[in-house]
């Protein structure tokens, strides 16, 4: 008499196997990617308001970054400011802001060179639309992705920084 097992596994068994066994491939495959983009880079956020105060904030999060750049932005002024009307977020290369009286012009680029041609064709389009009125344009400051001050004019004042000062 042989011993031999009669056990075949149903074809519905194997099907669901499969399913499960692509699911666990699929889901470790998500986790390996989500992780390495947690690993990529932090979010630098730059904002700007008119009168010149300006705010930088770096954090794991879009929304932490721009928060934190609002809080330093409003600190360092006591009058009403437009904090966070205009701002930019980004993960890698640098950002580059000027300001022409009111206007202001944030840009980001992956180095130097774009960001100084982007920021000239947007002070181009200004000048285009608002005419010979539109006043003259001072370098408020140049930060990279960790939020490192690359380059920065301005003057000190209590709790920040303030306007450029004109060279």
């Amino acid at each position: 008499m042989s011993c031999r097992s009669r056990f075949r596994p149903s074809t519905a068994w194997q099907r669901s196997a499969h399913r499960l066994l692509a699911a666990c491939f699929a889901v470790l495959l998500g986790a390996s990617a989500l992780s390495a983009a947690d690993e990529e880079a932090y979010w630098t956020v730059l904002t700007v308001a008119r009168n010149g105060n300006w705010g930088i904030a770096t954090a794991g999060t879009q929304g932490e970054a721009i928060a934190s750049a609002l809080r330093k932005c409003q600190t360092m002024t006591a009058d009403e400011s437009d904090c966070g009307a205009e701002l930019v977020a980004f993960r890698s290369g640098l950002a580059l802001a000027l300001l022409c009286g009111e206007h202001r012009v944030i840009v980001t680029a992956p180095d130097a060179e774009q960001a100084d041609s982007s920021a000239l064709d947007r002070l181009l389009a200004l000048r285009e639309r608002h005419g010979p009125d539109f006043p003259a344009c001072q370098h408020l400051l140049r930060i990279d992705a960790h939020g490192n001050l690359t380059t920065f004019k301005a003057r000190r004042i209590e709790s920040g920084y303030s306007r450029a000062v004109p060279r």
